[in-house]
């Protein structure tokens, strides 16, 4: 990140930054750096990300696993279980 330091007198400041009293004229060291950007997650609603959803992968995967009494670990156990004999 580029910056630029500058000693200058005080009463060069007035009007753009004010300064404590303790400042005034007086030699001050002025370092400027430009600002951080600042990254924004873009905003979606639930109707576009149904738009988005429709026809993708992620959307043919969800209820993959069926609605019954079955722990997650269970289904791993039995994923594992096929693919162990397989060579």
């Amino acid at each position: 990140m580029e910056s630029v330091r500058q000693i200058v007198d005080s009463s060069l400041l007035n009007g753009v930054i004010s300064l404590p009293e303790y400042f005034q004229n007086k030699k001050v060291e002025v370092i400027v750096f430009p600002p951080k950007e600042q990254r924004t997650l873009p905003s979606l609603t639930m109707n576009e990300i149904d738009e988005m959803m429709k026809g993708s992968i992620t959307e043919s995967l969800i209820g993959i696993l069926p609605n019954c009494d079955v722990s997650l670990e269970e289904c791993q156990a039995e994923r594992l279980k096929k693919y162990e004999s397989v060579d």
